[in-house]
């Protein structure tokens, strides 16, 4: 099996995939635990084993609907080590637990808004919102939004740039078809690695929702610039985290509520909930799996 590179992945997102492979050895899942070197050499062998996601194809992973959704946002260090997939060599692990996107709090009410899908209630096809292309700064391609809040959006981007910063949308609306093709290439990688399909998953949803989870999928997310951790340190960050809320968005998955969200942190992921929400949800320093529990 293929070694893990932590150095090229921020500290909390190494200690969440550390976990997430002790899990693993514990359970015998593993196949570098439980097999012998001429397995290991099989799967490190096979399929895309040493992929990066700087080398995925998206042309693959277009869906077949006529609204394109975003594709894969610009790959970068921090998350093509945390995400990836893989073959089918490994043990079955039906000890291993889920663990990362999909497996925290899931919440559907009367307000599409506040909308959290998770593997026990994933997204259904009668939640797909009409959609309106994004027409303020994008990385070139084609993107989509809920058309009940793209006014939002467009008011927010605008105000930034008024405020003089470069920000512009490189992720929105995801298909499932999109979802499920990128969910699965990066497990088959991490499978053809020598790891079992249920560690490979975990790995994997550690920095990509399941099909059925994703935020991206209700048309109600954006990821903003660059999907590395490095975006915390830009004025477009510090002036987000700041207005947002004026706008309805919140910053999705905060740093120290991983455990909550049970995504790693992403500075460059917002999500609309309204502005009434965002601002006590901002206030709060609340996640939104937290204020869900509330109610």
């Amino acid at each position: 099996m293929k070694p893990f590179d932590f150095s090229k992945i921020s500290k909390s997102r190494s200690k969440r995939i550390m976990s997430v492979l002790l899990a693993g050895i514990l359970a015998g899942s593993l196949t570098g635990c439980v097999s012998g070197s001429s397995t290991n050499s099989e799967a490190s062998g096979s399929g895309n084993s040493g992929l990066s996601t700087s080398s995925l194809d998206t042309s693959s992973l277009v869906e077949s609907s006529l609204l394109p959704s975003s594709q894969e946002p610009e790959s970068s260090a921090a998350a093509s080590s945390s995400q990836a997939s893989a073959s089918s060599k490994a043990s079955s692990s039906d000890e291993v637990v889920p663990t990362g996107a999909g497996t925290g709090v899931g919440y559907k009410g009367s307000d599409w808004r506040l909308r959290v899908p998770n593997i026990e209630n994933p997204l259904t096809e009668d939640e797909i919102p009409d959609l309106a292309q994004i027409t303020r700064a994008t990385d070139g391609r084609k993107h989509y939004f809920d058309a009940r809040a793209i006014d939002n959006l467009n008011a927010m981007m605008d105000d930034a740039a008024a405020a003089g910063l470069n920000l512009y949308v490189i992720s929105s609306f995801r298909t499932m078809e999109y979802q499920e093709g990128l969910f699965e290439k990066r497990v088959n990688q991490r499978m053809a690695e020598g790891y079992s399909r249920a560690v490979a998953e975990n790995i994997v949803a550690e920095g990509t929702a399941r099909p059925g989870t994703s935020d991206h999928q209700l048309g109600l997310a954006v990821d903003f610039n660059t999907i590395e951790d490095g975006f915390e340190k830009t004025a477009e960050y510090k002036w987000l985290i700041s207005h947002c809320a004026d706008y309805g968005f919140i910053l999705r998955f905060p740093e120290d509520k991983e455990d909550i969200t049970k995504v790693m942190y992403e500075p460059w992921h917002y999500r609309y909930v309204g502005e009434e929400y965002a601002k006590e949800i901002m206030s709060q320093g609340i996640c939104l799996e937290e204020y869900v529990s509330q109610l």
